[in-house]
């Protein structure tokens, strides 16, 4: 029986892991399932035999007595359909018996205000994701050296050095940004969990549904997935630039970096607090699926 909570609509799901890990639980998976049914049908005929006493008509009539002795008699000609049928797991039909056989076994954690948490724990959570705020902001740059030079007027004298020199900033702000993704990676956070913890999730962005992440920020979403780093609040920090040159910078360069984005030109933008790291208590989850 398929409960509510299955009916999921996911935004990520690593198939890898998820065909991996049930291979592991079932000893093995066949991608195709047969199922069997058999049906019997009957074909019937009934006849009346009727006999009687010798009771002679006008009698019986006269007693409005029917003593004739009736007796049924059945004969069927039974045969059987059997019915075979093909069923395949979808992607997401497979992660939903995954995440039922994880429960079954109490392997999969619900965070909880109690929940103790470690390295290697399976976990599952609700919470709003953000994405990492300095991709977020350089991001919106890009978009606005964009649109500007979308709807700027045609180049005049005098404009065309301003010209490249936009275009030279956008080029050293995608290089800037992907070295934050480091590749095919990217960063969300969370705000404090039950358990206290705020989570960094390192995503596959080849997993996504979105690859804009549209669908997928700004709201709440259900993450399963498996911890792979756990502080506490005296055990550091988790970097969100961890995959750039930009963690090697001496922390008075980060704060200058900070610093101009905090210019009076840029007060009226709505632009996200940036956070260099998140500090304990924190957990790095490496995600399953992500989905509503």
């Amino acid at each position: 029986m398929v409960d509510a909570e299955d009916l999921v609509i996911p935004v990520y799901l690593n198939q890898r892991i998820v065909f991996d890990l049930v291979a592991v639980l079932e000893g093995g998976i066949a991608s195709v399932t047969q199922v069997s049914q058999t049906q019997a049908q009957a074909a019937g005929e009934t006849r009346h035999i009727g006999a009687s006493f010798g009771v002679s008509e006008a009698l019986s009539s006269l007693l409005k007595i029917d003593l004739t002795g009736k007796r049924d008699r059945k004969s069927s000609d039974e045969s059987s359909t059997t019915t075979t049928q093909d069923r395949i797991h979808t992607p997401v039909s497979l992660f939903i018996t995954l995440r039922a056989i994880l429960r079954e076994k109490n392997y999969l954690k619900d965070i909880a205000s109690d929940t103790t948490l470690a390295p290697g724990d399976l976990v599952e959570f609700s919470t709003v994701l953000k994405r990492n705020p300095l991709v977020e902001t350089l991001d919106s740059f890009i978009e606005m050296i964009d649109m500007f030079q979308a709807f700027a007027d045609t180049p005049q004298k005098g404009k065309g050095k301003h010209a490249n020199e936009m275009s030279q900033i956008k080029k050293q702000m995608g290089s800037l940004i992907s070295s934050l993704k480091g590749g095919d990676t990217l960063d969300l956070t969370t705000p404090a969990l039950p358990s206290s913890h705020r989570a960094v999730i390192s995503l596959e962005t080849r997993n996504l549904n979105d690859p804009t992440m549209s669908d997928l920020v700004d709201g709440t979403f259900r993450v399963v997935g498996k911890v792979t780093r756990c502080l506490s609040e005296s055990d550091g920090a988790i970097s969100l630039n961890r995959k750039s040159a930009i963690n090697r910078l001496p922390p008075s360069a980060l704060e200058q970096f900070k610093t101009a984005f905090k210019a009076p030109e840029l007060a009226e933008m709505s632009l996200p607090d940036l956070e260099w790291e998140i500090p304990g208590p924190a957990i790095q989850v490496l995600p399953i699926a992500i989905f509503a």
